[in-house]
C-alpha cells in the first residue's frame, strides 16, 4: 500500500505534492531496505518445540555429501548436534552457482555461518584436488571464519568406521570403493573404476544385473511382475537412459532396492552372491597380507541391508568382517566430539553476516 500511494502522487499536483511524493519515495526505499535486511537476518523457529534452529554459539560443522544429498551436522561446545539436509555437492556434478544456491537458500536459513569455526567436509567426487577447487572456494566464502577441510567420502568412511585405529575400509552403496587406513590417513586403495569397468558389489552393478535379466527374460516369472515398476519404460528409452542419461548410476542403484524387498528369493540371493564374490575377488583380496592383520569394515546402504550375505561370502574368502554402518555421520560425531574443547577454544565472531 505504501508504494502504491507514492506512485499515485509522482508527476501530478502542486510543487508541495511533488516534494511530498519524493519524501515518501525515500521513506519507502528506506523501509524496503530494512525489510530486506531483517529478512536475511531472521531467525526461524522450529515447527514444534519453539526452539531456535539457528545456533548462537561457536560450532564445528561436519558434512557428508553425495550426489543427491548432503547431511550437515553442527556441534556446539556441549556436544549437542543440529542436523540439516540439503542437496548434494559432488564437484563433478555441481557447479559454482548450484553450490552457492544450496548454501545460501537451503542451509543459511537454519544455521549461523559466522559462528562456525571448523568445517570437516567429506564428499563423493572430492578425491580429485582439481575438481574440489570451486567447492573449496564457495565453502570458504560462505563459512568466512572457518577452517575448511575437504576430503573424499572414502576418507570419511575410514574415520567413521575405524576412528584412530587401522583397518580395511569399504563403501558399498550406489558405488563401491576400498582402502587401507593406518589410523591417520588412507595409505593404499584399489581403483574402483566405476560401474562400467568395476564397482563390483555396488548397487549400480546389482541394478545392472536385475535390469539385464528382466529385459532378456532371464528373471524368474514370479519376480518379473514385481520388478516391472522399477523399469516402466520401453526398451529404446531404457537403452538411451543407460548410455546417455545424466544420472545412470543413481537410476541403476535405485533398482538394487529390489534386492532388499526379495532377499529370501533364490534368484536374488544368487545375484548378490555373484556380485559380492566379484567384489571380494577384485577389490578385497588384492590387499594380501593386510587381510591377516585387520578386519574389513563396511559402510553404505548395500553393505547394511545385505550384510548377512556379505559375511557369508567374506568367510569363504577368509576375511573377517568388523563394523557395518549404513551412513558415516554417527561414527564421525563419535570421532569429533572429544575434540570439541580444543576446536572451540577460539572466541566467537560478532561480525554481522551479510550476503553482498
Amino acid at each position: 500500500p505504501f508504494t502504491i500511494f507514492v506512485g499515485t502522487k509522482i508527476g501530478c499536483g502542486s510543487a508541495k505534492q511533488s516534494q511530498a511524493s519524493l519524501v515518501c519515495l525515500a521513506l519507502a526505499f528506506h523501509y524496503l531496505c530494512i525489510r530486506r535486511r531483517s529478512a536475511r537476518k531472521k531467525t526461524l523457529p522450529a515447527e514444534e518445540d519453539g526452539q531456535m534452529i539457528r545456533q548462537s554459539c561457536p560450532t564445528i560443522a561436519i558434512a557428508d555429501s553425495g550426489a543427491t544429498k548432503t547431511h550437515w551436522c553442527f556441534l556446539d561446545k556441549t556436544g549437542q548436534a543440529k542436523e540439516v539436509v540439503t542437496g548434494g555437492l559432488n564437484p563433478f556434478m555441481a557447479g559454482e552457482k548450484l553450490i552457492r544456491d544450496c548454501l545460501e537458500k537451503d542451509l543459511y536459513p537454519f544455521i549461523d555461518n559466522t559462528q562456525v569455526t571448523h568445517l570437516f567436509f567429506y564428499g563423493s567426487g572430492c578425491a580429485d584436488a582439481s575438481k574440489r577447487t570451486v567447492l573449496q572456494a564457495e565453502l570458504e566464502g560462505f563459512f568466512r571464519h572457518a577452517e575448511v577441510e575437504i576430503e573424499s567420502d572414502l576418507a570419511g568412511a575410514a574415520i567413521a568406521l575405524c576412528g584412530k585405529a587401522k583397518g580395511l575400509v569399504a563403501i558399498l552403496g550406489t558405488g563401491a570403493a576400498t582402502c587401507f587406513y593406518n589410523g591417520e590417513r588412507i595409505v593404499r586403495r584399489i581403483a574402483s573404476l566405476g560401474y562400467v569397468l568395476g564397482d563390483e558389489g555396488s548397487g549400480a552393478r546389482i541394478g545392472i544385473r536385475f535390469l539385464s535379466d528382466y529385459l532378456r527374460e532371464g528373471m524368474p516369472e514370479d519376480l518379473r511382475e514385481e520388478f516391472a515398476p522399477f523399469c516402466p519404460y520401453p526398451l529404446p528409452e531404457i537403452i538411451d537412459q543407460v548410455y546417455h542419461g545424466q544420472q545412470v548410476g543413481r537410476m541403476l542403484g535405485e533398482m538394487a532396492v529390489f534386492a532388499s524387498l526379495h532377499n529370501a528369493h533364490p534368484y536374488v540371493r544368487q545375484v548378490l552372491d555373484d556380485e559380492f564374490r566379484a567384489f571380494f575377488a577384485k577389490q578385497v583380496k588384492p590387499y594380501g597380507e593386510l587381510l591377516k592383520e585387520t578386519e574389513l569394515n563396511l559402510l553404505g546402504s548395500v553393505a547394511f541391508h545385505a550384510q548377512d550375505s556379505i559375511r557369508e561370502v567374506a568367510e569363504s574368502f577368509g576375511v573377517r568382517v568388523g563394523k557395518v554402518l549404513k551412513g558415516p555421520m554417527e561414527g564421525l560425531l563419535a570421532y569429533y566430539r572429544p575434540m570439541l574443547p580444543d576446536l572451540l577454544r577460539a572466541p566467537a565472531f560478532d561480525e554481522e553476516d551479510d550476503f553482498s
